[in-house]
């Protein structure tokens, strides 16, 4: 089975404390992953690990078998960050930007646009200044961003944060979709009800400690293992 994903003795350490503790995960091609931990646990540093916005102290990380050091190795990832933090400059303009960074054709540009458009039913929102948007129409442009240039790899943090629940089950029905075309997705979240109705890969950390790297299936309980692993925390 190809790892899209590998994580290998990753180190991070901020004045003395460390945020995460030597870990390693791997995450296989056309999965849909669960990176669960509680607040602080080192989830966020690690996706940031990752796609190279932190430095880390020690550790490997490879995309695709390309060690994540190399530019090349994160053109194929799509990326939803927590937090949005949006020039000044509106939605549409926004993501012709993205899509240009990310190097989609230009003929291609405004159709991708107005499929996700659509199904996000932003029409005739796109016109506004991001920051007038309100934060979950700012969290569904941040998520058509990571989808404009078909990335085989998606990234995402607490993407589904103040989404009502209509835009839950379109943003859910969007990620099964992508899941059936070979997509591979790794979704940070706290909400487990959610989560575990879709994911087939969980990666639990516990105080910056992997905990738990498997498969997984709904009748497994995804509360009772983190429950148990949560607890259970070896020193």
């Amino acid at each position: 089975m190809t790892n899209v994903l590998e994580v290998k003795n990753l180190k991070k350490v901020i004045d003395g404390e460390k945020i995460l503790n030597n870990i390693s995960f791997h995450v296989p091609k056309g999965k849909l992953c669960a990176f669960i931990g509680h607040n602080g646990a080192g989830k966020t540093t690690t996706i940031k690990s990752i796609l190279s916005l932190y430095r880390y102290n020690s550790g490997d990380i490879f995309i695709n078998g390309i060690s994540s050091k190399k530019i090349k190795s994160h053109r194929i990832i799509g990326y939803v960050p927590e937090k949005e933090n949006f020039p000044k400059i509106r939605a549409r303009t926004f993501l012709k930007m993205m899509a240009s960074l990310y190097g989609v054709p230009k003929k291609i540009i405004d159709s991708r646009i107005k499929y996700y458009e659509c199904i996000f039913s932003l029409k005739k929102r796109l016109h506004i200044d991001l920051n007038r948007m309100s934060s979950g129409q700012k969290k569904k442009i941040m998520i058509i961003q990571s989808l404009l240039h078909d990335p085989q790899l998606l990234i995402m943090d607490e993407p589904t944060e103040n989404l009502d629940p209509d835009t839950r089950d379109v943003f859910y029905r969007l990620v099964k979709k992508l899941k059936k075309e070979g997509k591979t997705i790794f979704i940070s979240t706290h909400n487990l009800d959610e989560i575990q109705n879709f994911a087939d890969w969980i990666v639990i950390i516990v105080q910056g400690k992997i905990k738990k790297v498997s498969s997984y299936t709904p009748d497994q309980d995804l509360h009772r293992i983190y429950n148990y692993y949560k607890i259970k925390i070896a020193v």
